[in-house]
């Protein structure tokens, strides 16, 4: 038969000015079909291109009619019309979502005319030669819809662009000239080109983004660019397990063909971890993918929810200037309505931004609005953008249709890495600092979905690791400040060994628990040789005990020794002190980044110290700074007070979610003082029909002259949590009184108010009214919800969550609640001396920060051996301040550099210290020299 007219029977239009909301199957069945009509076998001396029709129009087909017909959504048509098609010597094929049963329809229909059916040569075609027609059709399509979107008049010449296909058809059998049939394709796709430049003139252009699922995307080779989100811990499975794509992958990368948007190692939960962490991960994702690709990671990407407001400060400080704010899940980050922005960070950095929601290149309402959307940035953009994502499942077959038009013509667009669209596309908004509330990612559900058994707890085991590991690290540095190159301490390979572990193994209880003992061991071993250092001079020979303080500010800490001979006299570093036989109770001072030393036995004689006030009764424990009362009828507390003011902060339960009694069995009071008051709770939680959830025991404990309540708790449930994490879980509630109280979350040490009903922070929660404020310190446990305007729960165990102990503290009135809630999760180097005190007297400071609103992250030993060290800072009370920072030798220079060892600007040397300049809330790594 010769085809007279191509027609496509369906209510809808591609859409222009306005979406189109209709079901998948119509979607896919009209696209389907539209192009199924620009196949060579039966688009050969057609009359024109196809065109959509009402199927009210066609109720009597006509002899070369050519019909095709989607299966959804039905079309009313006569009961007959099949019949009718056939007796008019017209063709009617269906169209479905599926493009090769659509195709096979069309074919199959074809040869059912027997004598009058297109030659074989044009039936049998294979799919590579098929292709490019269908991607012209798919281009004069939404060519035609840009103009109506437009509202203007359609310059494309339907006649010369059909005589274009047409000859290429014809030379599809050219032998002679096998490239000719293309060549003609060729000129079909620049017409519709300078057709589509009349309605905008400059390049479109289009953005391809796949997640990386551990395989290239199919059409990798295609020599389209294209962008790859992908870890450098997936680049390295990669590398080792199909070393030739990744040899592939390289060279596309080089060539400019394709971009690796990365930057992180590993895709975890970093916006909950120490900041430490955060910039391990960056920096040794840097240089994995640098050794991988050839060349560095220019735009910064994660598959998973990993940012917050300080993110722009540490890409800087890692060398990254460019990045994807996107989610690709459910999270929430700020909304923009430029493509490109300057997305800055408290401190004033900035990272360029693209910001643009891609199009899932896996839904076929993606291609059905395709002129729409182009319509919508060339109206609103300063750039016409449109970007797609490639996640798990197969992109429709619409996306290779758009690919192999670019091959013949950027007619829709220019396929671009973002490397280069961000050097020609300039920041379009210029966005003030995000707050803490405006990044939101369910990392609850998600770890529970995945089946974690440290669903809660891995973040507060990681803590305590990473700041074992911190300690183990700054006691290096600070032996290395006071031996210069003589330094025979080699725990610097071991450091970096166990540092990966912590940061690439997890925080599962098997692997902390192993990899917390190895820690242990470095500690004590940098910790006994720093030790011996100091009390290499000591003049007296008294054994002793030797107390380091690896945080750049004075602690008073708690110990429980069993190691000490009598009663030790109060007065130094003791600030009291509680004593049974050997074991003794203490609260120590330890000035910052020093030492506190005291003896293993008092003088004989010593009396036992006096106490100052009762601690602990049967009702309550106390201190000079405050009082805790217990709750006798739930084993709660039931209210904290201030000595002071005696105003009611707070009171506390154990819930289970969704409803619970707290009823205590047995109130204890195992410690009165004089250094330690201590009340030990224990019942059980009962639902509303008196039926045991679980059972529980609470620890508060007051420490003399330490303004913190210790809270430990137990919990052994009965019944398990199941079901959606943030409505099925076991909670310590706390309660305030005022409902005008505002809360402030810790985020990276910097706090920032929050209204927010799940307010994220493993760090620290001030609830403030007034002049008063009152903070709790989770211990690591990021996950909070509250419950009107006075209470927050802190979620201890969701579904999976194996542990049942759970630290935490309150403290009252702090002024740098960062320092406290980096302090309470530093370990506490103990060293047993033979000898001592240390010639310098029995506390000192080996170096000292004079700032107290920079919080020291660590130090390190400087690699090779160098007579240097460098100290990591981070401003957390939002001023610029100038720092001085002394030591115990003298520093030669002293240089402030970013997290990759580079030099940003250089600090003052005088006498005994570095001064330097630090910006509102910005992180510096100082490099002190002192040979």
């Amino acid at each position: 038969m010769n085809p007279r007219e191509l027609i496509l029977l369906s209510p809808y239009r591609l859409p222009a000015q306005s979406s189109l909301m209709v079901g998948n199957d119509d979607v896919g069945a009209f696209l389907n079909g539209a192009l199924a009509l620009w196949h060579p076998a039966v688009a050969r001396a057609a009359a024109g291109p196809p065109r959509v029709a009402s199927p009210y129009d066609h109720e009597q087909p006509a002899a070369g009619q050519v019909f095709a017909v989607p299966d959804s959504p039905p079309l009313f048509q006569p009961d007959d019309w099949d019949q009718r098609v056939k007796d008019a010597g017209a063709v009617a094929f269906r169209c479905t979502l599926d493009r090769k049963t659509t195709l096979a329809n069309l074919l199959d229909a074809l040869r059912a005319y027997g004598g009058q059916a297109p030659p074989a040569s044009l039936l049998d075609l294979p799919p590579e030669k098929v292709a490019p027609f269908l991607a012209v059709g798919f281009g004069a399509m939404h060519v035609e819809a840009l103009f109506e979107a437009m509202e203007h008049q359609n310059v494309l010449s339907a006649s010369e662009l059909w005589g274009d296909v047409q000859q290429a058809i014809l030379a599809l059998d050219n032998s002679e000239d096998p490239d000719a049939w293309r060549r003609h394709l060729q000129s079909a796709a620049d017409r519709l080109l300078r057709a589509r430049e009349v309605v905008y003139p400059v390049a479109i252009h289009l953005i391809d983004l796949g997640l990386f699922d551990g395989s290239l995307p199919p059409l990798f080779g295609d020599g389209q660019p294209f962008n790859l989100i992908a870890g450098a811990a997936a680049l390295e499975k990669l590398a080792r397990d199909e070393p030739e794509k990744m040899a592939a992958l390289r060279a596309r990368v080089l060539a400019e063909q394709a971009e690796v948007c990365g930057g992180s190692y590993v895709e975890r939960e970093d916006a909950l971890l120490p900041v430490e962490s955060q910039l391990w991960n960056l920096l040794k994702g840097a240089a994995v993918s640098r050794d991988l690709l050839g060349q560095d990671v220019r735009v910064f990407a994660r598959k998973r929810f990993g940012f917050h407001p300080q993110l722009p400060l540490f890409l800087q400080s890692a060398g990254l200037t460019r990045a994807l704010l996107l989610p690709f899940d459910d999270s929430v980050v700020p909304s923009h309505r430029g493509t490109v922005v300057s997305w800055p960070s408290p401190d004033g950095r900035q990272v360029e931004a693209f910001t643009r929601t891609p199009y899932a290149a896996d839904s076929p309402q993606t291609f059905f609005h395709v002129a729409h959307y182009l319509h919508k940035t060339i109206m609103q953009d300063h750039a016409a953008t449109f970007a797609l994502l490639h996640a798990s499942t197969p992109a429709g077959p619409w996306y290779e249709d758009w690919r192999e038009l670019s091959r013949l013509a950027p007619v829709l667009g220019t396929w671009t890495t973002l490397s280069r669209y961000l050097g020609e596309v300039t920041s379009s908004e210029y966005a003030s600092a995000a707050l803490a509330d405006e990044f939101h990612g369910d990392y609850l559900s998600e770890r529970v979905s995945t089946r974690s058994d440290a669903v809660v707890s891995g973040f507060a085991r990681h803590l305590r690791l990473r700041r074992r590991l911190d300690t183990a690290w700054t006691l290096a540095a600070l032996h290395r400040a006071l031996v210069g190159k003589n330094d025979t301490l080699q725990v610097d390979a071991r450091l970096r060994e166990v540092e990966t572990r912590v940061e690439t193994a997890g925080a599962t209880a098997s692997i902390a628990e192993e990899t917390d003992r190895e820690l242990a061991d470095l500690e004590k071993e940098t910790a006994s040789a720093l030790a011996n250092r100091l009390v290499s001079r000591a003049a007296g020979d008294e054994p002793g005990t030797l107390v380091l303080n690896p945080c750049g500010f004075a602690r008073r800490v708690a110990l429980e020794l069993d190691d000490v001979n009598g009663p030790l006299p109060v007065g130094g570093p003791i600030k009291a002190g509680q004593f049974s036989g050997t074991h003794a109770k203490l609260v120590v001072e330890v000035p910052p980044l020093g030492f506190a030393w005291f003896p293993r036995s008092g003088p004989p004689g010593t009396p036992q110290p006096p106490a100052r006030m009762k601690l602990a009764d049967e009702r309550a424990v106390r201190n000079e700074f405050f009082e805790a009362e217990i709750d006798p009828a739930t084993g709660g507390l039931r209210v904290l007070r201030d000595q002071r003011t005696r105003a009611s902060r707070m009171g506390q339960q154990l819930v289970y979610n969704p409803g619970s009694v707290m009823r205590a069995r047995k109130i204890e009071t195992t410690s009165t003082g004089p250094a330690l008051g201590e009340v030990i709770s224990e019942g059980v939680l009962l639902d509303e029909h008196e039926r045991e959830l679980a059972t529980f025991r609470q620890r508060f404990r007051a420490w003399l002259g330490r303004p913190i309540l210790d809270l430990r708790i137990e919990i052994e449930p009965t019944h398990k949590p199941e079901g959606y994490p943030w409505h099925a879980y076991y909670a310590a509630r706390f309660a305030w009184g005022d409902e005008r109280a505002t809360l402030t979350r810790g985020v990276n040490g910097a706090g920032y108010v929050t209204t927010h009903t799940r307010p994220e922070s493993p760090e620290w929660v001030e609830i403030r009214s007034g002049k008063q404020s009152t903070v709790l310190f989770p211990g690591g446990l990021p996950f909070h919800q509250r419950h009107g305007a006075r209470m927050l729960d802190v979620i201890l165990i969701p579904e999976g969550e194996t542990a049942r102990t759970f630290d935490l503290a309150l403290g009252l009135d702090r002024e740098y609640p960062a320092q406290t809630a980096l302090g309470l999760a530093t370990p506490v180097p103990l060293v047993a001396t033979a000898k001592g005190p240390p010639h310098v007297g029995a506390t000192g400071w080996l170096c000292h920060l004079d700032m107290p609103n920079l919080m020291l992250l660590g130090m390190r030993p400087s690699e090779e051996g160098a007579d240097a060290v460098v100290a990591h800072f981070l401003e957390c009370a939002g001023r610029s301040t100038y720092a001085e920072f002394r030591c115990a030798r003298d520093p030669q220079q002293a240089t402030v550099l970013d997290a990759n060892g580079a030099a940003r600007m250089t600090a003052s040397a005088s006498g005994d210290a570095a001064l330097f300049e630090i910006g509102q809330n910005d992180l510096a790594h100082l490099r002190v020299e002192f040979g």
